[in-house]
């Protein structure tokens, strides 16, 4: 064989391997999941974060009825003109309104690095089995804005969580 032949062939088989390689990437990258996951629906509908909140709620049912119970008596205190009862019933008032609130943010916090402990791997999992590439949390109120429906996949999700949650994963 001559050497411009050679070369030719080397060009031409380069020349396919350089082809097949950005064929490859081009048709790779086209094949690509998106999916799209409302992130406030699927906390609502989460069954752990009903449980959770169901849990929380009584003990601030207990707070709340105390907070009740003084208001009452400082109302009466305040009727029979008992100023000093009513003062201190006023700052106890305060006081377990003030204790309230805090157990309210911290609990509704303590739920919220819960549901997120649990659901981060759980969404990990279910983007691996569905050869997702990316899922991206959208509810209107942070960087996506709109998605076509096509992208939601919201309702599969709220189904995937809350089974593992019952298997107890």
């Amino acid at each position: 064989m001559n050497r411009p032949l050679i070369r030719t062939l080397v060009f031409c088989v380069l020349l396919n391997i350089i082809t097949g390689i950005v064929v490859y990437r081009i048709v790779s990258h086209l094949n690509k999941k998106t999916a799209v996951v409302d992130v406030i629906q699927l906390c609502d509908q989460y069954n752990l974060k009903k449980e959770l909140e169901a849990h929380e709620k009584v003990k601030l049912e207990a707070i709340n009825a105390q907070l009740d119970s003084i208001a009452n008596k400082f109302r009466m205190a305040q009727a029979t003109k008992n100023t000093e009862e009513a003062n201190k019933l006023g700052n106890a008032y305060g006081y377990l309104k003030t204790q309230l609130q805090n157990e309210y943010n911290q609990g509704n916090k303590e739920i919220n690095e819960q549901i997120w402990k649990r659901l981060n791997p759980i969404l990990e999992e279910y983007g691996k089995r569905h050869e997702l590439h990316l899922i991206i949390g959208a509810n209107g109120m942070g960087t996506v804005l709109y998605n076509d429906e096509y992208f939601d996949i919201t309702k599969d999700v709220i189904k995937y969580v809350n089974k593992k949650y019952e298997q107890g994963s």
